[in-house]
C-alpha cells in the first residue's frame, strides 16, 4: 500500500532533553468550544477532494514516504501531533500517553478540537528510548504519525515501523528549503505535511491564517517588542539552560517579533549554562523562567551569584511560568494551543518589557483552577 526511500535523518543529543520536555508541562482538563473552522463530519465536497489528493508522496526526514489511499487508522507518536490533527479535523486511534497526566492524552486547550474531531483515542505508553512495535500494530494503523517524536527515531525503527503503516516523520526542509532539524520544526510545516498525509490541506490553509492574524494582531499593537531579545529557559537539577531558538516555546515567541536567536551555541534542543556563565544571558531583554513542575527552581536560580546583575533583573524581564496548564501549552505551541498562550503572555510581557523594573510581572493564573 505505499513505498518509502530512505534517508538518514539528522540526530539530536537525547538524554537531556528528554528530561527538560518531560519537566515542560502539568496535568489539568476543562472543556472547551471547538476551535474555530473545525467540523466533525467532512461534505461529501470535502470527501471527494480528500479522495483525490491519493496517493501523495512526503518529503520526509527518514525520506520519501508515498500514503496510497486517505488514512483512516491514525497512530500518533510524539507529544502534540494528535493536536495537530484534531484542528484538521482527523480522528487519531490511538496516542501516547501524556505525561501532563491528561484524559485521552489531550491538554484542556485542545479538548474542543478533540470533540470536534469526534476523537476518544486509546493511550498507550510510547517509551523514552525504543517504539514498541507490537503495541503500535495492536491498533492496526494505516498512518504513524512521529513528526514531534518522545525520541530520535532510528533507521532501524523506522524500518520496522514501516512493515506496519506509512510513517510521517518530520519535513525534510522547511518552507525556506533549509534542513530541518528534531524538534525544531515550524507550526506552518509541520501543520502542512500532515495536512499533506490525510488528505486536509485545504483546512491548513484556513488555520494558518487564523494564527497569522492573532499574531499579527499582537505585533500590530507592540511595534516597541520588534527586535527585543528573549529565550526561554529553566533550571534542572542543578542546571540551568535554555532552549535552541528553534524550539516551539521560542517559536512562539518569534513570532510576536522578539529575538530569541541572541544567545551563541543554542543549535541543539536545549544549551546548559552553569553558575559561572550565567552572564551569557546577561544582555537579553526578557526570560521566560519555566518553574511550573519544578516549584523550586525560581529560587535557585534567584540564589545565583550572577542572575542579579542579568540585564533581565536590572529592567524586571522576568516572566515566572508558574502555571501548569499554561506551560503545557507553551511547549505544544498547537493551532490549539496559540490562543490560550496568547492571551496569558500578552500581558505578561507588557509588563515585562515596559524597562521599569518597578512594574510587578503578574504571574498567569488559569481561572479555571480558582
Amino acid at each position: 500500500m505505499f513505498t518509502t526511500t530512505k534517508r538518514r535523518a539528522g540526530a539530536v543529543g537525547m538524554a537531556a532533553a528528554a528530561a527538560l520536555v518531560l519537566a515542560a508541562c502539568s496535568s489539568g482538563s476543562t472543556d472547551e468550544e471547538p476551535t474555530e473552522g473545525t467540523s466533525a463530519e467532512p461534505t461529501a465536497e470535502e470527501s471527494a477532494t480528500e479522495t483525490a489528493a491519493f496517493p501523495v508522496t512526503l518529503d520526509t526526514a527518514m525520506g520519501e514516504v508515498v500514503v496510497e489511499e486517505q488514512p483512516e487508522r491514525v497512530v500518533t507518536l510524539g507529544s502534540h501531533e494528535h493536536e495537530y490533527l484534531y484542528a484538521l479535523g482527523v480522528a487519531p486511534v490511538a496516542v501516547p500517553v501524556s505525561w501532563q497526566g491528561y484524559d485521552f492524552g489531550t491538554g484542556p486547550w485542545a479538548d474542543g478540537d478533540r470533540i470536534a474531531a469526534g476523537a476518544e483515542p486509546e493511550l498507550f505508553e510510547p517509551g523514552t528510548t525504543t517504539y514498541d512495535a507490537e503495541a503500535i500494530a495492536a491498533f492496526e494503523p494505516d498512518l504513524i504519525v512521529a513528526t514531534y517524536p518522545n525520541h530520535t527515531m532510528t533507521e532501524e525503527e523506522f524500518t520496522l515501523l514501516s512493515g506496519i503503516a506509512p510513517v510521517v516523520t518530520r519535513p525534510a526542509t522547511d518552507s525556506e528549503g533549509a534542513e530541518t532539524v528534531e524538534w525544531g520544526v515550524s507550526l506552518e510545516d509541520e501543520l502542512n505535511l500532515l495536512a499533506q498525509a490525510t488528505g486536509t490541506t485545504d483546512k491548513a490553509g484556513e488555520i494558518l491564517d487564523n494564527i497569522d492574524a492573532m499574531f499579527t494582531e499582537v505585533r500590530d499593537a507592540h511595534p516597541e517588542w520588534e527586535g527585543l531579545t528573549s529565550q526561554v529557559g529553566g533550571y534542572y537539577e542543578g542546571q540551568a539552560y535554555v532552549y535552541a531558538a528553534s524550539d516551539t516555546r521560542n517559536q512562539f515567541l518569534a513570532q510576536l517579533g522578539l529575538d530569541v536567536a541572541s544567545i551563541e551555541g543554542t543549535e541543539d534542543a536545549w544549551f546548559p549554562i552553569s553558575a559561572e556563565q550565567l552572564d551569557v544571558l546577561g544582555d537579553l531583554d526578557s526570560v521566560v523562567w519555566q518553574v511550573a513542575t519544578t516549584p523550586d527552581a525560581r529560587g535557585a536560580l534567584e540564589d545565583l551569584p550572577l542572575f542579579p546583575s542579568l540585564n533581565v533583573s536590572e529592567v524586571g524581564g522576568s516572566i515566572w511560568l508558574s502555571e501548569p496548564i499554561l506551560e503545557g501549552a507553551f511547549f505544544a505551541n498547537s493551532p490549539s494551543s496559540i490562543q490560550y498562550s496568547l492571551e496569558a503572555f500578552v500581558p505578561m510581557l507588557e509588563q515585562a518589557l515596559d524597562g521599569d523594573p518597578a512594574t510587578e510581572v503578574v504571574e498567569f493564573n488559569d481561572p479555571s483552577n480558582d
